[in-house]
C-alpha cells in the first residue's frame, strides 16, 4: 500500500481487515470490533475495493482467503500489534490482573507436562488467566499465523502443516530442555529385576507411539543399522494411551523421558540397550507476541518451571 493510499485510508478497516481475515467470518469479525454486522460487510466492501481482490470468498458453508489475503495476513496481524503496543506504552503491568485464556498447541504428554508446570509457575500468581491446550493432531496453522495460539511447544516447527508461502523462520523459537529416550515396563514385569539386555530387549514384545502414524520409528531404524528388529504388539498415536497399555501388559516400552516421568511410581526404568538419539523441545511463537508483556511474563516463568521439572 503506498503512503498516498494509506494516509487517506480509515485506519478503522486496518483493524476490520485484521479479524476478517481471523475470524473468516463476518459475523464473528463483527463481534470482536464490536459493530453491527451490516458495518462489518460494508468493511469487507470497501477493503475489496482498496486490494483490488476480493479477499474472502465463499468455499462451502465457510469463508476462504485468496491468495492475495494469506500474503498480507501476517504483516497486518502484525500491524495491529504493534498499534496495541502504542496503547500500552503508559500502562504498568500487573501479572496478577490478567485475566482471559493462554492456548498452547502441543502433543498430549508435553501437555500433561505443561499442566503441571503451568500450575505451579502461573497459576499461583494469575489465577484468573486460563490455559486452553490445543493438541497438535488438528490444523492449527491458520491460528498460529494469525496469532490465536500464544505458543508451540514441539521438538522441531517444521512438523507443523503450515500453509504455502509461509516462512517457517518468521516465528520465534526457544530450546526449552532436552528429552532422552528411556525404557520401562510395568513393576512386576519379567526384566524389573534383571539386567536389559540387547537380546532380552528385542526378544520382548513392545508398545510404539507415532503421532503421525507410522509403522516404525527410530529405534526400529537403529535396530536394523544392526541386523535385528523388534516385535511391535501395540501402536498408538497417542503418548498418554502408551502407559496404560504399559501397566496392563507385559510390553515394554521405549519413549521420551518426560512421559514416563508422568507415572514413574509405577514403572521400572532402564536406559535403552541401543543408542537412540534424544531431541530437544522447542518453544515457538508469531513475532506479534515476542514483546508482549503478559506474554513474556508467561513464557519466562513457564519455560523456567519445565526446565525444573527435567531435573
Amino acid at each position: 500500500m503506498t503512503e498516498k493510499r494509506l494516509e487517506s485510508l480509515d485506519l478503522n478497516l486496518l483493524l476490520a481487515l485484521h479479524w476478517l481475515l481471523t475470524e473468516r467470518n463476518v459475523t464473528a469479525a463483527a463481534s470482536r470490533i464490536g459493530i453491527s454486522q451490516p458495518a462489518a460487510s460494508r468493511a469487507l466492501g470497501r477493503l475489496r475495493e482498496i486490494f483490488d481482490d476480493p479477499l474472502l470468498v465463499k468455499s462451502g458453508g465457510e469463508m476462504a482467503p485468496t491468495k492475495m489475503a494469506e500474503k498480507i495476513q501476517p504483516a497486518v496481524a502484525l500491524a495491529v500489534e504493534k498499534m496495541r503496543d502504542v496503547l500500552k506504552i503508559t500502562d504498568s503491568f500487573d501479572p496478577t490482573n490478567q485475566t482471559g485464556r493462554f492456548r498452547i498447541a502441543c502433543s498430549d504428554y508435553v501437555g500433561a507436562m505443561v499442566a503441571a508446570a503451568w500450575a505451579k509457575s502461573v497459576s499461583v500468581q494469575v489465577p484468573g488467566l486460563d490455559l486452553d491446550l490445543i493438541n497438535l493432531s488438528v490444523d492449527v496453522s491458520r491460528e498460529l499465523v494469525s496469532g490465536k495460539i500464544d505458543l508451540v511447544i514441539v521438538p522441531d516447527i517444521g512438523l507443523l502443516n503450515l500453509p504455502a508461502g509461509i516462512d517457517v523462520d518468521q516465528f520465534v523459537r526457544r530450546q526449552i530442555l532436552n528429552q532422552e529416550y528411556v525404557c520401562a515396563v510395568r513393576k512386576g514385569h519379567p526384566l524389573a529385576k534383571s539386567n536389559l539386555t540387547l537380546k532380552r530387549y528385542v526378544s520382548t514384545d513392545h508398545i510404539l507411539v507415532t503421532p503421525d502414524g507410522a509403522k516404525i520409528g527410530i529405534v526400529d531404524r537403529a535396530l536394523e543399522a544392526q541386523g535385528m528388529s523388534r516385535r511391535i504388539a501395540f501402536r498408538t498415536t497417542s503418548f498418554l494411551l502408551a502407559l496404560p497399555i504399559l501397566q496392563r501388559t507385559d510390553c515394554i516400552i521405549t519413549a521420551p523421558q518426560g512421559l514416563l516421568e508422568l507415572d514413574r511410581q509405577k514403572l521400572v526404568t532402564f536406559p535403552p540397550p541401543i543408542d537412540v538419539k534424544g531431541y530437544s523441545i522447542n518453544g515457538a511463537w508469531h513475532p506479534n507476541w515476542t514483546h508482549d508483556e503478559r506474554h513474556k511474563w508467561v513464557r519466562d516463568r513457564l519455560f523456567a518451571e519445565l526446565r525444573n521439572q527435567a531435573g
